[in-house]
């Protein structure tokens, strides 16, 4: 018994064998005839010509997209954009390289497009939101709301280090990076700090009502006056913003170039408390007053 099971065996493993083969030979038979393609007349010859020439057309389309690449260099034209439009260039000439391949090894190219555009529905409809990424990165690319190197602030605030298809990425103060859904930027409200040349500094503080307004605001004044990176054009201004309960408030505003807000920022705080000091004018701070009364 034990003999007649093993001397089957052979003639089982070829049968299993014979029928992967078939089933194998079946499958490919089914997608060479869905995309149109005849298995009977590729050769050799004919699959090593068609390969060689999609090389060939892979390196030439990587030749001219460097050359329009160092083109754009010298315009006018923001990295992103140029990166972007090269990225754009080299795909639409991959892809006519591989519709040529396609067509020498005798695959119909509308049948090819007819597959592409049967996937390209599907992958639209479950990727809606992956899609309206790449359209909100295609229009940050073409209306430039801010660059690389900009300082910007929406959910987050940080230095732009990346623009992508998907994602536009951020460089925080704290040296952070942070990637944020280009939809997100672009349905939202976004401040550029970088994109004017100069930009205010606003500071509001305090004074005793004992002081008198004048030596407050001759104070503050001189205070704008000893920071070297603050401009005078726009001029710089003080004023009695507001009376509080306990404190007159006071608004200083200075203008300075916007590289250089954050030292002007910090220099002019510490300017001001010198210059109270030197003026005898001092803040006040929140104090409740009791009388009491005797009988």
């Amino acid at each position: 018994m034990e003999d007649s099971i093993i001397n089957s065996l052979p003639e089982q493993i070829e049968e299993s064998v014979e029928k992967t083969s078939e089933s194998g030979t079946h499958f490919i038979q089914s997608i060479a005839n869905a995309i149109g393609l005849d298995i009977q007349s590729l050769s050799l010859g004919k699959i090593l010509w068609a390969v060689g020439v999609l090389i060939l057309l892979i390196v030439i389309s990587n030749i001219f997209c460097r050359i329009i690449s160092n083109m754009m260099k010298k315009t006018k034209m923001s990295e992103s954009l140029r990166k972007f439009l090269v990225r754009m260039v080299k795909f639409l000439m991959i892809f006519i390289s591989v519709m040529l391949f396609a067509d020498l090894i005798g695959i119909p190219i509308t049948s090819i497009i007819a597959l592409l555009s049967l996937f390209g529905l599907a992958i639209s409809l479950s990727l809606q939101k992956l899609l309206g990424n790449i359209m909100s990165g295609v229009s940050i690319l073409m209306l430039k709301p801010f660059d690389i190197g900009d300082f910007i602030e929406t959910d987050t605030s940080g230095t732009v280090s990346a623009i992508g298809l998907f994602y536009t990425e951020l460089k925080t103060i704290d040296n952070k990076t942070v990637f944020i859904p280009n939809e997100h930027i672009v349905g939202n409200k976004l401040i550029n700090y970088t994109r004017q040349d100069k930009r205010r500094i606003d500071i509001k503080v305090n004074a005793s009502y004992d002081c008198d307004i004048q030596d407050v605001k001759a104070a503050l004044n001189e205070a704008i006056q000893s920071v070297d990176k603050i401009i005078d054009d726009p001029a710089p201004l003080v004023g009695v913003a507001s009376y509080g309960d306990s404190a007159v408030l006071y608004d200083v505003r200075a203008w300075t170039k916007t590289e250089d807000y954050w030292p002007a920022y910090y220099k002019l705080m510490e300017a001001i408390s010198e210059c109270y000091k030197k003026h005898g004018v001092y803040m006040a701070y929140n104090r409740l007053e009791i009388d009491v009364l005797s009988k």
